[in-house]
């Protein structure tokens, strides 16, 4: 027999059903909304109801938990929003190439190498391959 206690063994096979405190709180006050009103609540309700029947002990340790969620999103989301307004200048640098590569592919002139070059770097990471 292990020395392990049934939750242990449990948790070793399935690392990801360990949750801190307040993921427990968030997902069992999540059920109860849904059960009482499957037409839909707020989130913030959510957060209510965790945080309200939370024990007193473990509140500090959730209100740093939340902090620490807070800013890693708004980070997350800052890149997030950096990275598309990247995308946004490489779709539009991209696209009047295009618009020089089909004037110059319509015409007698010929489609310089360096053109075709520009477009293939800006297409694949916008494809989502840059290999």
């Amino acid at each position: 027999m292990s020395d392990l206690t049934d939750f242990e063994a449990i948790v070793a096979v399935q690392p990801h059903l360990v949750m801190t405190p307040l993921q427990a709180m968030f997902a069992e006050a999540e059920e109860e909304l849904q059960a009482e009103r499957p037409e839909g609540f707020e989130i913030h309700e959510i957060v209510e109801r965790a945080l309200f029947h939370l024990p007193e002990s473990e509140r500090e340790a959730a209100r740093r938990e939340l902090n620490t969620v807070y800013w890693e999103a708004r980070i997350a989301d800052e890149e997030a929003l950096t990275h598309s307004d990247e995308l946004q200048v490489q779709r539009r640098e991209l696209r009047r190439l295009l618009g020089k590569f089909e004037d110059l592919s319509g015409s007698s002139q010929p489609v310089p190498y360096a053109l075709l070059a520009d477009i293939a770097r800006l297409s694949l990471p916008l494809m989502g391959s840059a290999s």
